[in-house]
């Protein structure tokens, strides 16, 4: 009778041992599809004057109800070759060109406030620039700068899927710059 007891509390044991697996296994499957939102709605772009001051970039933006982040770098400059100054070498009247490798990217962090959440919407935006700039050669060089901010209005067309923009911004120089491009969800 002993013995009986026994398996009997260890099947009972066993049982209550896979419902803690089955709850444990329930818990982190409800945690992952309970937080999936707080990574869904990423759209990548592709922009002409956007990050600001770059000719093409690449950005992420984080599509929110109305508020949206957004972080991107980009092509300025890339310059190889030889300088048009000759310089001289020796006292022979040697002259040789310098050559160099030029290489410039910028980026940008700024934030939209989209006026509604349909299909086509008007938007306000303000943020951040910065740059970089290096050179290798017989005249080396780098160079970074924070751009400064700038802002802007703007007009999207479309939802997270598939999405077209275009803005107008101001920064602290003499002219703005206009940038458009098209989104697409990652």
């Amino acid at each position: 009778m002993t013995q009986a007891m026994g398996c009997i509390n260890l099947i009972k044991k066993e049982k209550g041992e896979g419902m803690k697996k089955q709850l444990l296994v329930a818990m982190a499957s409800a945690g992952f599809c309970l937080a999936s939102p707080c990574y869904a709605n990423w759209t990548l772009n592709l922009g002409y004057h956007n990050p600001m001051n770059a000719h093409i970039g690449v950005n992420f933006l984080y599509w929110g109800s109305q508020w949206n982040f957004e972080a991107g770098i980009g092509w300025v400059q890339v310059d190889s070759g030889a300088d048009d100054e000759d310089e001289i070498v020796s006292e022979d009247d040697e002259t040789k060109e310098d050559e160099n490798l030029d290489l410039a990217m910028a980026g940008d962090l700024n934030v939209k406030y989209r006026f509604s959440t349909g299909a086509i919407t008007p938007y306000v935006q303000v943020g951040i620039g910065a740059w970089t700039a290096a050179a290798v050669g017989d005249d080396p060089d780098a160079n970074a700068d924070l751009g400064g901010p700038f802002a802007g209005l703007g007009l999207m067309l479309g939802k997270p899927n598939f999405h077209v923009y275009a803005a107008y911004n101001v920064d602290k120089s003499e002219h703005g710059h206009f940038q458009a491009g098209l989104g697409f969800d990652i």
